[in-house]
Parts: C-alpha cells; sequence; structure tokens
C-alpha cells in the first residue's frame, strides 16, 4: 500500500512557504516513509530605484555564509529500524524589478525504515 501526503502552505504576508510530501510505503514486514521538505522565509526586502541600482547593491554585499549540509544516520537498535536525514540551509538573494529579496531556505530529505507490527489476522 502506498499512501502520499502534500501539504503546501504559504503566510498571508507571503513571506513564508513550507512544502511537505510525505510517502509511505507498506510492503511485507516493512515500512518506509520518505519525507521531501522546503521551507522558504523572505529575511529581508530591499526597494532599489532602478534595475541598474541593484548591481550596485549588490557589488556592496559581504560574501553570504556558505550553504550548511547535514546529513545523519539513526538506527534503532530495539527495533530494527532506520532513519537517515539529509538536510541543507543556505540562502539566496531574488531581483524582482527593482525590489531585492534574501531568501533564507530549508530543504530536508529524510528516510525512515521501520519493521510492521505481525498481523492479528492468522
Amino acid at each position: 500500500m502506498r499512501e502520499i501526503i502534500v501539504r503546501n502552505l504559504t503566510s498571508s504576508d507571503l513571506l513564508n512557504r513550507d512544502c511537505r510530501v510525505m510517502e509511505t510505503l507498506r510492503q511485507g514486514e516493512s515500512s518506509t516513509t520518505i519525507v521531501r521538505r522546503c521551507t522558504y522565509h523572505v529575511a529581508s526586502r530591499i526597494t532599489v530605484s532602478s534595475m541598474s541600482d541593484s548591481i550596485q547593491w549588490a557589488k556592496t554585499l559581504d560574501p553570504m555564509p556558505e550553504r550548511q549540509v547535514y546529513v545523519t544516520k539513526d538506527l534503532d537498535p530495539d527495533t530494527g529500524g532506520e532513519q537517515v536525514s539529509y538536510k541543507v540551509l543556505g540562502s539566496f538573494y531574488v531581483v524582482l524589478d527593482c525590489e531585492i529579496f534574501c531568501v533564507n531556505f530549508r530543504h530536508i530529505l529524510s528516510m525512515a525504515v521501520a519493521p510492521t507490527a505481525p498481523s492479528c489476522e492468522e
């Protein structure tokens, strides 16, 4: 059996967005859950008088910090289940007409495999 849940939330001021897709697959004696999640937050918004001013503004920026990447793997010795998680954190700039947005993001890919409980039907 396969079950997919999609959730897409946007704040009323359009500054935050959270997209999540969760897929659960039950097959044989195990259950696999895969979660893909993307979160975006507009951290700042600057208005310049013209597009050419955005180039000059960008030259005055300090270098952005490197993207942060985290990979974790957990094993539950009691149940035999395991989980792997991959996270990327960072930020980028978007220029739209005469506005410049600094957007922070977080992308997560998580996979968990767990044994299913034995069935009572026999």
